[in-house]
């Protein structure tokens, strides 16, 4: 890997979320959410709508990792 030659591409290469630490990260925990919901409603443990909303939560909690991984690498003026 090639040194970072801007101050923007160094703060892209540290960790963008300390609980969520990558995109692949994030990617992951998707579909893991995706596939356990519909088998906990399968199994009965949730009811289709509560599923949803389990979906939506993790969704709406999991965009924020990409959404500071954005912030952190948007070139600020002057860089």
């Amino acid at each position: 890997m090639t040194e970072p030659t801007t101050r923007a591409e160094a703060r892209a290469t540290a960790t963008p979320n300390r609980w969520v630490p990558s995109p692949a990260v994030r990617a992951w925990l998707y579909g893991l959410v995706a596939a356990a919901v519909p088998l906990l409603v399968l199994l009965g443990v949730f009811t289709p709508e509560v599923g949803a909303h389990v979906l939506n939560i993790a969704a709406a909690l999991l965009a924020v990792g990409g959404l500071v991984l954005a912030a952190r690498n948007t070139p600020k003026s002057g860089d």
